[in-house]
């Protein structure tokens, strides 16, 4: 089950051209695309006349037209016109979903469209930051959506996971402290005078030990961003990682991935340099999260892991989703009675 009573990050704004996207997010087809206007428009990726997909059409200016009969469609997803047919009937129609552009993502809104409110999508104000530079990517990961938001959210793996670039071992001895403000969940680890990966001492010219705090927030249905604070006498800086994760199917997911940082050069040689840095560190995470799925069609579940003390903040997302969810299912229980 997902929640659908929630903004999801869908497409990167780049994605998003005269030229039909198709993706599933939560086991629904939807179409992007950007109109000649330049508005972006998500659609159910299908037409109510012979259920073609719409994502097999093309673009004409405002509207999308279906590739088996040619009628067009507008950004509500009503039907502007029919060939050799003067009258459209009022049902021809397909869905249009609330879709928004905000902080380097295209967010859809799968549920009650009367209850989209953009300004609940999570608030990640320095992308755009004249002080930050960031980039973003996107991940089709082979694993349930919640196998992705544990690994980014509790940063306990990452003295075994991320050994040979940003993992340090004394973060196996650091406790994390974790609480819930709302329906947001947070997480964090401070650590003092600790040796810097190989990673982290190039990127803040760190010749000694230093301290560092690692703090996590979640917010549902699972999007992570991180704070990551390095510093020692001479100097400070830090790393954002942000993580909207979108389920696709039970099993499959769209990880958004996003590294802003506050240090370094514009220098396109720095930037790739880092780049290249952050994707060995996501390669490795996408690597187990992959390789657990395998294990879990083996024959586990998603509902009975053994607990540890480390797992208290997946624990706190997994109850709020879950508490969510029951509330979604009460609403449109009401609705329906």
């Amino acid at each position: 089950m997902f929640l659908m009573n929630r903004w999801y990050a869908a497409a990167l704004p780049g994605e998003l051209t005269q030229k039909p996207l198709a993706r599933t997010i939560c086991e629904l087809a939807v179409v992007m695309f950007r109109t000649g206007s330049g508005k972006a428009v998500a659609l159910e990726d299908r037409c109510p006349h012979r259920f073609a997909p719409l994502s097999a059409g093309t673009c004409r200016g405002e509207t999308i037209a279906c590739a088996y009969h040619g009628l067009e469609f507008d950004h509500s997803g009503a039907c502007v016109h029919i060939p050799h047919q003067p009258n459209i009937p009022l049902r021809m129609r397909t869905r249009s979903y609330p879709f928004v552009e905000r902080w380097g993502w295209a967010w859809i809104w799968l549920g009650d469209p009367a209850r989209a409110n953009p300004d609940a999508i999570p608030d990640y104000a320095w992308f755009g930051a004249p002080e930050w530079r960031s980039f973003h990517r996107h991940y089709y990961v082979k694993a349930n959506w919640e196998v992705c938001a544990d690994n980014l959210l509790d940063l306990s793996h990452t003295p075994f996971i991320h050994q040979k670039t940003v993992g340090i071992p004394e973060m196996a001895k650091i406790p994390v402290k974790t609480w819930v403000e709302g329906e947001r969940v947070f997480q964090q680890r401070v650590m003092s005078q600790v040796t810097p990966s190989a990673f982290v001492a190039e990127w803040g010219d760190f010749k000694g030990k230093i301290d560092r705090v690692a703090t996590v927030e979640w917010t549902p249905a699972a999007n992570m961003a991180a704070e990551l604070v390095y510093e020692d006498p001479t100097n400070r800086i830090v790393l954002r990682l942000t993580n909207p994760v979108t389920p696709e199917t039970e099993r499959t997911t769209h990880v958004w991935f996003a590294w802003s940082r506050n240090f370094g050069t514009d220098d396109d040689a720095y930037a790739e340099r880092f780049q290249q840095q952050s994707f060995a560190v996501m390669a490795e995470d996408v690597g187990i999260m992959e390789v657990q799925q395998i294990a879990i069609d083996r024959g586990g579940t998603l509902k009975d892991p053994i607990a540890i003390n480390a797992d208290a903040t997946l624990i706190e997302a997994r109850r709020m989703v879950q508490k969510l969810l029951r509330e979604e299912a009460a609403e449109a229980q009401k609705l329906s009675a």
